[in-house]
């Protein structure tokens, strides 16, 4: 497996393993050498879109860093995509995936994405695709990939990546050249709702839905070429979709983040549930029958509607000024979300394209909020007002049943191995849901009780594993076996207290590795970019 490009002590390793060429080799057409030249062709596109545009040698010196540990990413997470296909799918599945030219570029796209942010290079996602000609929402499969599959990133890397990934969910994903529109017509028109895509578990009412969805993602091989769509669900189907597709998944996650958003400007905004609700319910319809408002627009916008349009139905007037300050309380509202310039035949703004990519949050407050008070009035509320109409508890009409809400997601847990050579891992929580794996140790510093870390010392001094019978302890400073005096328990403690201290430091140790540049402090050997 190639080297991971900050916790190596020597020079990284440029080019794919002698693991990784073994499976290309076992492929009907050895793909070697069309993969070595996408992943050139694409490094040096970028390159030199950096040399052409660089204020100073600093940002083009930095840019040559920056492709080198692409390099290395892009052959390290590739070999984890191929050889957790090739588990499931055999030979066909592994070149599925290396002879899918969108996800090699995407995923090469992915690659810089992250040496780029742990860089610190001046550089965004928009204006990447752009360069590669890629669209977002097909950018968006892949590192949804890359994070389902766990590969070891870093972790800042992994938080990075799960940002990258919002903004494609919020707005990147809805221009209207945008390949996610095609996965819509062939689902009749509609995305899915969210009592079809979100499990019971995870929604405040479980009794509102039957639904037990797939939580696996598709597979990888094929699942970003033009078949992709050929096992969407329908509306009309009932609840129960007919199999799981990223289209399942996309919602899924749009739901899930909007939830969380609108969970939190109630909160501020001393919304009731009652309300929150009924906003859900306005927000879901237009994302599921009137979708077409999102053409070029952003998620929060029509959030900041559905919050409007309810709030006036019910008689309880609320300022959009008030809306959009409280909007911009919120932690990812640190760049604003605006409509520029709208076409007034229609409504509709395609300005916002991949081509376009720096004008992505554009103008002042005051532009902003004059802008989405056009938008609500001249486009979202004609029509939108008949439906919310019916919310109103005086409507006088049948009311509409209201949306499942998602409920709110707790972090799970993640382990981190401490060793290479045993299958010991360290986590700051204990796993609620998972049971632990059979054939490694985990140590949860919450939770784990002190004879954990004695088999875990045994482990390491030993070369005992986990799936053979635990050899018995051997007396230690004079106490013996099974002893638990007052003796046994101090050294428990001791023993708990270093290991504690020791497994806290390794910790720390590939903390400081990473947000080290070790380019900066070591020559480095080049790969060979044109």
């Amino acid at each position: 497996m190639a080297t991971d490009p900050e916790s190596s002590p020597g020079k990284p390793r440029f080019g794919p393993s002698d693991r990784l060429i073994a499976m290309f080799r076992a492929c009907i057409r050895d793909p070697t050498e069309a993969i070595k030249a996408r992943l050139r062709h694409m490094l040096h596109t970028f390159l030199q879109h950096i040399r052409d545009n660089a204020e100073n040698e600093k940002t083009k010196e930095l840019a040559v860093k920056c492709c080198c540990k692409a390099e290395v990413w892009y052959y390290r997470i590739l070999e984890d995509l191929v050889s957790r296909e090739g588990k499931s799918q055999g030979v066909s599945g592994i070149s599925g995936i290396l002879e899918n030219d969108l996800l090699q570029c995407c995923l090469v796209v992915c690659c810089l994405e992250i040496t780029i942010y742990s860089s610190c290079l001046r550089c965004d996602l928009p204006l990447l695709l752009h360069l590669f000609k890629l669209p977002a929402y097909d950018f968006w499969k892949v590192t949804e990939l890359v994070l389902w599959i766990e590969v070891t990133l870093h972790h800042s890397d992994a938080r990075h990546l799960t940002q990258v990934k919002e903004k494609v969910l919020e707005s990147l994903a809805w221009t209207s050249n945008s390949s996610l529109w095609e996965e819509i017509r062939a689902n009749e028109g509609h995305l899915p709702t969210c009592q079809q895509v979100m499990p019971p578990t995870q929604l405040e009412d479980p009794q509102r839905t039957e639904l037990h969805p797939d939580g696996s993602l598709p597979g990888v091989g094929g699942s970003l070429g033009a078949d992709s769509t050929d096992h969407q669900c329908s509306p009309s189907a009932g609840n129960r979709p007919r199999s799981s597709s990223f289209l399942h998944v996309f919602a899924r996650k749009v739901y899930s983040l909007m939830g969380k958003r609108l969970r939190e400007l109630c909160s501020i905004m001393g919304i009731s549930d009652e309300l929150r609700l009924k906003i859900w319910t306005c927000f879901e319809y237009s994302l599921v029958y009137c979708n077409y408002l999102m053409v070029g627009h952003h998620l929060d916008q029509l959030l900041m509607c559905a919050i409007y349009i309810i709030a006036k139905i019910t008689e309880r007037e609320i300022p959009f000024k008030h809306i959009m300050k409280c909007y911009k309380s919120l932690p990812h509202a640190k760049k604003s979300v605006s409509i520029t310039k709208i076409n007034k035949d229609n409504g509709d703004r395609s300005d916002l394209t991949p081509s376009t990519p720096s004008k992505h949050y554009p103008g002042s407050c005051r532009e902003e909020r004059s802008n989405l008070i056009y938008f609500y009035n001249e486009v979202y509320m004609k029509k939108m007002r008949d439906f919310a109409g019916q919310l109103a508890s005086t409507s006088g009409a049948d009311t509409p049943p209201l949306s499942p809400y998602p409920q709110e997601q707790r972090a799970s847990p993640r382990r981190r191995q401490v060793s290479s050579s045993h299958p010991i891992f360290i986590s700051l929580l204990d796993p609620e849901t998972t049971s632990p794996c059979k054939t490694s140790l985990s140590y949860y510093f919450s939770s784990s009780p002190p004879e954990r870390l004695r088999e875990i010392n045994n482990m390491v001094r030993t070369g005992w594993s986990p799936n053979r019978p635990c050899p018995a302890m051997s007396p230690d400073r004079g106490e013996e076996a099974g002893d638990d005096g007052p003796s046994a328990k101090r050294l428990r403690m001791a023993d708990q207290s270093a290991w504690q201290r020791r497994l806290r430091n390794v910790v720390s140790d590939r903390v400081t590795r990473r947000n080290q540049d070790q380019y900066q402090s070591s020559p480095v050997t080049k790969p060979n970019l044109p």
